[in-house]
């Protein structure tokens, strides 16, 4: 159990005060670190190479999850076979990390020889069922592996389905609502999520081609628990140096609005990330802007600014340019995994704050976040232009917490400065202009 710090809990109460529900945070306990992962965790590649270099990566980095999919959750006459997971999840297990699972389906497969439509209601009923029932926390599989309560919690399905747009929309629907029902009738508090939407991202659609409007219902009902959104910033199409526009709470939002949500609801990442490309392929700018995009992605917050991250799963970790190209490839060596300069930067923010939760997300135009745990806090300040409404390059004065004795000023490159604040009521720390800053009180 971690023990807070002196002050925490009167902080929590004053944040009440000014409306940012501490009652709301204390129904989510879960740390960053327990928010992060990565993927994919093929099942079919279990005990091989690639898999054994993401674990690598994981570990790596101070992350606790990972994106578990399959491509044989079902056989061609769509006999469900849970068993395509058990030797990934006996790796997983074995590797202290934590799946969600992701059940891939993508349009294409409705024109193979023989044809794979998505199946009905019905079909994916017995899906979630069994998955859930064998793979859930504490399920046939724990009991079967001596493996305590230990499971999944989080199940999604067919990913990107506005990328192609060849599955009609009725049946889309049908088969969340069926995968939904069929893993809350093994346990209620398990969460279903529709698999990652990327056109509000990349095209600009706040439906996802129709397929948001398609489950709204689902989503206002509580059967599916949140959206996941797959968010590539790049210098062209999505270009987060030039503010919140091109944010994750800005397509969190226009998407809650477009749909009609009406539930304040979670939001899922299993995929983000900065582009290397022309403009943005100096190593210096790429950490920098992907610093912000960390903090973007953990930073979404609901209706009442309470946290809604439920995951943040960059892509990816273990990918050398030979497997994804130098656009997202966070590795430049495998077998041994040896980490891009992106990769360093999510492994700094969670040696800072990997053990920490959310006491603050900052209101409109602050571009501040605080976070607490283990005896620290941390500060976040999105610096940037259109991020924050101070100004920005500005000397940045801050209170000082009346137990800390130190203030350490942290940017995408490591520590830029230590100050000595015992007995002091405020630091100020210079700043440039257009980044992000985390500064940690010890």
């Amino acid at each position: 159990m971690r023990v807070p710090h002196p002050g925490i809990s009167a902080l929590a109460a004053g944040l009440a005060l000014f409306g940012l529900v501490a009652g709301a945070q204390a129904q989510d306990e879960r740390t960053l670190r327990e928010r992060v992962g990565g993927g994919n965790l093929l099942t079919h590649l279990a005990g091989e190479a690639p898999l054994a270099n993401l674990y690598e990566a994981l570990h790596g980095v101070g992350a606790r999850m990972g994106r578990m999919n399959s491509y044989g959750w079902r056989t061609v006459d769509r006999i469900v076979t849970p068993e395509d997971f058990d030797a990934a999840m006996l790796q997983a297990y074995r590797n202290d990390i934590t799946p969600i699972i992701l059940f891939e389906y993508e349009g294409s497969y409705q024109f193979l020889e023989p044809p794979q439509p998505i199946g009905s209601y019905d079909h994916w009923y017995e899906v979630g069922r069994k998955h859930a029932a064998r793979f859930g926390r504490g399920g046939t599989w724990a009991k079967e592996n001596n493996a305590g309560v230990w499971g999944v919690t989080v199940f999604t399905a067919i990913n990107e389905p506005d990328v192609q747009k060849t599955i009609p929309l009725d049946q889309y629907r049908d088969a969340l609502a069926g995968l939904a029902d069929g893993v809350h009738s093994v346990n209620p508090d398990f969460k279903v999520v529709p698999g990652g939407f990327a056109t509000c991202n990349s095209h600009g659609d706040p439906t996802f081609r129709g397929y948001g409007p398609a489950i709204a219902d689902l989503l206002n009902d509580g059967r599916l628990d949140g959206l996941d959104f797959h968010t590539y910033y790049h210098v062209q199409w999505y270009p987060i140096e030039r503010g919140r526009a091109f944010s994750a709470q800005t397509c969190f939002d226009k998407a809650k609005a477009a749909l009609g949500i009406t539930r304040d609801i979670n939001f899922y990442a299993t995929e983000f990330n900065t582009a290397r490309t022309d403009g943005w392929d100096d190593d210096a700018l790429i950490s920098s802007l992907f610093l912000t995009a960390v903090w973007d992605q953990l930073g979404v917050r609901k209706n009442d600014r309470s946290p809604a991250t439920v995951l943040a799963f960059p892509w990816n970790l273990a990918d050398t340019p030979r497997v994804d190209g130098l656009a997202y490839a966070m590795a430049v060596g495998e077998n041994p995994w040896k980490p891009d300069v992106r990769s360093k930067v999510l492994k700094q923010v969670l040696d800072l704050a990997g053990d920490m939760t959310f006491v603050e997300l900052d209101g409109p135009g602050s571009g501040t976040m605080t976070l607490e745990g283990d005896g620290a806090r941390l500060i976040v300040l999105q610096n940037r232009e259109g991020w924050t409404d101070r100004v920005v390059g500005e000397p940045w004065t801050v209170a000082v917490p009346p137990w800390a004795t130190s203030a350490e000023l942290w940017g995408w490159d490591g520590l830029r400065e230590t100050q000595a604040v015992d007995g002091m009521t405020s630091v100020t720390f210079q700043l440039s202009g257009n980044e992000t800053y985390m500064l940690k009180y010890k």
